[in-house]
């Protein structure tokens, strides 16, 4: 019988040194959750540059990221003190379906599953029979969001109230500070200074050292050296794109934006649990709430707007007196035809990027991490190991792609060329297939490893009028259930239990208030 190895047995295969370039969120974000996985066996170096800054409006998040805060053992309170962190219930999209429409797309389940199938399929049995209410308003965190309200959810899986999720709004720089003096703790080590040249080794071409400017504080050394590398260079990708080749994959072609504005305004309003999206006739608008400022971005396609109407619109259309100046943002929608490449992983914008539209680039950040974390290597760089993490990374990619792409195909906009050509856009085959199963039955076949399950598709699906031209045959033999009055019954009994809950506000002002 055949007998497994222990890591333990062969410390001459163990990576000992790892270098992180870039810092940001990306690359903070990786040193702390490889200090906290690897320990003191692996010495990790992280090394930035004051002068390059990061891009840093990246402020909305999705549900996941409290389980990687979890791992790591942050508490949400503390965090959400430094960061100026609020709660993020929702996504509101305005003017998506057509002009002066909005719905959102709400975290977490909507009403509870019964008989085997989803609540959707109820709904939309019973809205083929004429019933009125929206999908949205059986979802517990729109009726928290609608009014402003929060409360953690309930432990009693009985409940209505156990069926929502939740993620934060906070300042990406504060929180990459915050995970800096977290990994600094944890004995990571932090280097100012800039890449300059990169050296390859001759027979394996993998990264053997880095260079660095002359005017880095290395202890008086200009030379890195170190067995794994990981990139959170930014969209320069200059170890993984630059220095390996690994070349680029285009998506402008289904997502057109490709550019943003964005500014920080002063709070005029109630401080709201969600998110806004505001289209326009050339891309959207997000409303990102701080608990001390509001966070303000036009996301658009060059084609057809260009930098000083995009400002221009932005400046316009704020709600309160701005407290920076505008920043503009170039940014290319793709990925990294490989992500994992010698001896070399890219995390965050030198992987690839997705408009915010659905708030995933933390969250792409997190799962490469994680996904790292369960591959790691030892020095034999497995090419196995490699493809797997390859593999299962453009699944994910290209599964966000297809969720975002949704939202600009489900459109009955044309009232502007932007619109018109996003409606005729020749979407990727794996959504036109998703959408094609959908519009017959309401059936949607969502693998376990998705980002967006059932109910964030079924969100966006509804929310923008897109209707299966029948209800399941299965459905049928549901008639014995009185529809109307069990949905009525989750409605009220989801309405009530969310008007005793303390405001947003409230819930920040005496848990977690911001401490500058």
């Amino acid at each position: 019988m055949s007998k497994i190895q222990s890591p333990s047995l062969d410390n001459s295969q163990h990576i000992k040194n790892i270098v992180i370039v870039g810092g940001g969120s990306a690359g903070w974000m990786t040193a702390a959750m490889l200090a906290k996985q690897l320990g003191q066996r692996v010495s990790i170096t992280l090394v930035e540059s004051d002068e390059i800054g990061t891009i840093g409006v990246g402020e909305a998040t999705i549900p996941p990221i409290k389980n990687f805060n979890r791992i790591l053992g942050i508490d949400e309170t503390e965090f959400l003190s430094f960061c100026n962190g609020s709660i993020k219930l929702a996504i509101e999209f305005e003017n998506w379906t057509r002009i002066g429409h909005k719905y959102m797309h709400p975290f977490g389940s909507f009403a509870a599953d019964f008989d085997y199938m989803s609540f959707p399929y109820y709904w939309l049995k019973a809205n083929a029979e004429g019933y009125q209410r929206n999908l949205e308003e059986f979802s517990y965190a729109w009726h928290l969001a609608s009014n402003n309200k929060f409360h953690p959810p309930s432990l009693d899986r009985n409940s209505l109230a156990s069926t929502f999720d939740y993620a934060f709004h906070f300042d990406a720089s504060q929180y990459a500070l915050f995970l800096r003096n977290y990994s600094e703790g944890l004995g990571v080590k932090r280097i100012e200074g800039k890449v300059s040249n990169v050296q390859l080794c001759p027979h394996s071409g993998n990264i053997s050292k880095l260079e660095l400017e002359q005017n880095s504080e290395h202890s008086g050394c200009d030379v890195l050296s170190a067995d794994f590398f990981i990139d959170c260079s930014g969209q320069r990708a200059l170890l993984l794109g630059d220095a390996l080749g690994v070349g680029f994959e285009s998506w402008q072609h289904y997502l057109l934006n490709d550019r943003a504005v964005a500014v920080q305004t002063a709070h005029m309003k109630t401080l709201s649990p969600y998110t806004r999206s505001i289209a326009h006739h050339a891309g959207w608008q997000w409303r990102i709430p701080l608990q001390t400022r509001m966070g303000n971005g036009n996301v658009y396609s060059s084609q057809y707007m260009s930098e000083q109407e995009a400002e221009a619109l932005l400046l316009s259309s704020v709600e309160g007196p701005t407290l920076t100046e505008p920043k503009h943002i170039k940014f290319k929608t793709g990925r990294r035809q490989q992500f994992w490449q010698k001896n070399c992983v890219a995390i965050g914008l030198s992987a690839g990027f997705l408009e915010p539209l659905e708030s995933t680039s933390l969250h792409l950040i997190q799962s490469g991490i994680m996904r790292l974390v369960r591959l790691f290597p030892d020095m034999s760089m497995s090419e196995t190991l490699q493809q797997e993490y390859n593999n299962s990374t453009v699944k994910e990619y290209e599964a966000i792609r297809d969720f975002i792409i949704l939202h600009y195909n489900a459109t009955e906009r044309d009232d502007s060329e932007y619109w018109r050509h996003c409606s005729n856009i020749d979407i990727p085959e794996s959504l036109k297939s998703r959408i094609a199963l959908y519009k017959e039955h309401g059936h949607l076949m969502i693998h376990d490893k998705e980002l967006f399950k059932h109910e964030n598709w079924m969100a966006v699906l509804a929310g923008q009028n897109v209707l299966p031209q029948s209800v399941g045959p299965v459905m049928a033999s549901r008639n014995a259930l009185d529809l109307n009055k069990t949905l009525e019954s989750i409605y009220n009994n989801m309405k009530q239990t969310a008007t005793s809950a303390v405001s947003h506000e409230m819930y920040l002002m005496k848990n977690c208030p911001f401490k500058a």
